[in-house]
């Protein structure tokens, strides 16, 4: 009987033992795990001498803790957590709130069919999320292409826009790229045209008055929304948890006044921009010109996979007054419809073919307007004259026929809208590269000739140097295509990735016009889009240079002083009379002396 009890006694002891050397610290270790592989290390290499050699136990200890370490298991190094920075923990706090399902869209409607009976019916719709390209995959292409987001930016962005693009209600969404500022930059995202509550968008029409004198400037009128430059909206962010901004509408001054501009973004939308010529307004208004100059040189496509929508056949004017009626001359502005450019051509994408196909820039054309030298997209409507305008008009004309005769002869020629589809093999760089050509065999005649000529070269030269006016590259217009002394250079380099595999093989069009700017195809065909990774500056093919400062001015000429006249003189003026003619100094001297005897 005792020796049972002393052998259950010893049993919960071990059983005690072996629990407190299995307690594990907060990093996963034991006493017990350590002992187990001492062991086993021991019985393994059998090493003689282990207990009266020290150094050997603790070379297998060190042993231990380097296999602990090289296997990824819980090392004191290893467990330790990762200094994260306050900013980014703040960050990363932020974005929880872009993970929250937004509250469903709750209608109660009551009925009461009798006075004793009452129904009411509860209809929960969930908002669901507009269909967008995925940035996820679309970053995949871009990586591809060279450009491109980490994933982890890429997700996250993609679960912000579509947070707000439910929240604002927001159609036809785009990522249009990232613009590097100097110190934060700006993600940028492009939706049709947002119309605020109680807002309205009325049609175009001419207000632009007329000039004061022949010949004088007239501010062009801003595109309302809807149309040219004001067709879409653009939204930006810094991050995907900072909110997103609606960038105001432009107007032609400012994308002209951009133009002028060579300045790189702070990330500050609220900075001025500080440049040579001056831009007046802040950089919000600088980075929406220069975001529509980039969509409009810049968004491209494969031939086929776009195309116009059908043309509306209603008439908005005859639908009011009819077509023999005559429209009054205050009638009121409409409210404008939203009609898009293009639409996704049908059956485009469902056959599979292979990308290499689409890498010539034959098969990429625009697929936006261009914008115009006077900074809108579309022309100014015709403006309709009132009766008391073409009253004045009438008078106008029988006052003086002769002006109108000169400026019938003077038509300005409007520029003319570029084709929507227009391929981008026509677009070139402003620079032209000159091609030397052999010199062809001369005879002596031709020779002295020659000499004559190159002598008046070298002197024209020279007075080239002394006016030290620095030479611009030629335009491309300027030339001819069938010139074989120059060279043209394409606005566009193309660029196969993958070409060994056709499955994942991609086409990627750069722009050298403005570097960043890319589009891509893959995925046979089915897939492509475009996008932009820049500073949101134009290429120059020559060192940029700041317009000259005006002349100056002339200073004004000295006083003249003069006697004021006296009452005599302002009384022989007064009836007619010149007045009288100074005395020279002769005789002033001799009136003086005959006054001194």
């Amino acid at each position: 009987m005792s020796q049972t009890t002393n052998s259950t006694l010893e049993a919960i002891l071990f059983e005690k033992a072996k629990a407190y050397l299995m307690r594990a610290n907060k990093d996963g270790v034991s006493v017990y795990d350590q002992l187990v592989r001492i062991m086993e290390l021991l019985l393994d290499e059998n090493p003689e001498d282990a207990a009266h050699n020290p150094e050997k136990f603790e070379s297998v200890l060190r042993l231990i803790q380097k296999h602990a370490f090289l296997l990824g298991e819980s090392t004191d190094s290893r467990n330790e957590p990762e200094s994260i920075s306050p900013i980014e923990l703040k960050y990363l706090r932020e974005n929880k709130a872009l993970f929250q399902r937004p509250e469903p869209v709750v209608h109660t409607t009551i009925e009461q069919p009798d006075p004793c009976t009452t129904i009411t019916t509860t209809k929960v719709t969930p908002l669901t999320a507009p269909s967008c390209d995925s940035i996820t995959q679309q970053n995949k292409f871009w990586c591809e292409a060279g450009y491109g987001i980490t994933e982890e930016e890429a997700f996250f962005f993609e679960r912000s826009i579509t947070k707000l693009a439910m929240d604002k209600g927001l159609t036809e969404v785009r990522f249009v790229g990232k613009i590097f500022g100097r110190y934060a930059n700006y993600v940028v995202i492009s939706s049709r045209r947002y119309v605020r509550p109680n807002e309205k968008i009325f049609q175009e029409i001419n207000t632009m008055p007329k000039p004061l004198r022949k010949k004088a400037e007239v501010m062009v009128q801003p595109e309302p929304g809807f149309v040219g430059t004001n067709r879409l909206s653009y939204w930006v962010a810094s991050r995907p948890s900072s909110g997103w901004v609606l960038l105001p509408d432009v107007t032609p001054q400012q994308i002209n006044a951009a133009r002028r501009v060579n300045s790189r973004f702070t990330g500050n939308l609220d900075a001025d921009v500080v440049g040579c010529a001056p831009f007046p307004w802040k950089e919000s208004i600088y980075l929406r010109a220069q975001l529509s100059r980039i969509v409009s040189g810049t968004f491209i496509s494969p031939v086929g996979a776009l195309e116009r929508p059908e043309d509306e056949s209603e008439d908005f004017e005859s639908q009011e007054y009819g077509d023999d009626d005559e429209q009054p001359s205050h009638a009121q502005p409409k409210e404008a419809k939203y009609r898009p450019l293009t639409i996704p051509a049908p059956g485009y994408g469902e056959d599979e073919i292979d990308v290499a196909q689409l890498a010539s820039l034959n098969q990429w054309v625009h697929s936006d307007n261009m914008i115009l030298n006077n900074g809108r997209q579309t022309k100014v409507p015709e403006k309709q004259e009132t009766e008391d305008e073409e009253q004045e008009e009438t008078k106008d004309v029988q006052d003086d026929e002769s002006d109108e005769e000169e400026e019938a002869q003077e038509e300005i020629e409007e520029e003319e809208e570029p084709e929507l589809f227009n391929p981008i093999k026509s677009d070139y760089l402003h620079a032209v590269i000159n091609i030397p050509q052999p010199p062809p065999d001369l005879d002596d005649e031709e020779r002295d000739d020659e000499s004559d000529i190159q002598e008046g070269m070298e002197d024209e030269k020279e007075e080239e140097q002394e006016d030290n006016v620095p030479l611009k590259p030629q335009n491309d217009d300027d030339v001819p295509d069938d010139d074989v002394t120059k060279l043209k250079v394409a606005a566009w380099k193309v660029r196969i990735v993958n070409n060994t595999n056709k499955e994942h093989r991609i086409v990627a069009m750069h722009s050298l016009r403005w570097p960043g700017a890319f589009a891509y195809a893959g995925s046979n065909g089915k897939r492509w889009g475009c996008a932009y990774f820049g500073s949101g500056l134009k290429k120059m093919d020559y060192v940029f240079t700041p317009p000259q400062a005006p002349q100056i001015l002339s200073e004004c000429s000295d006083l003249v002083e003069a006697m004021d006249p006296t009452a005599t003189v302002e009384k022989l003026v007064r009836r007619g009379e010149g007045p009288p003619e100074a005395d020279s100094e002769d005789e002033m001297e001799e009136a003086d002396d005959v006054g001194a005897m």
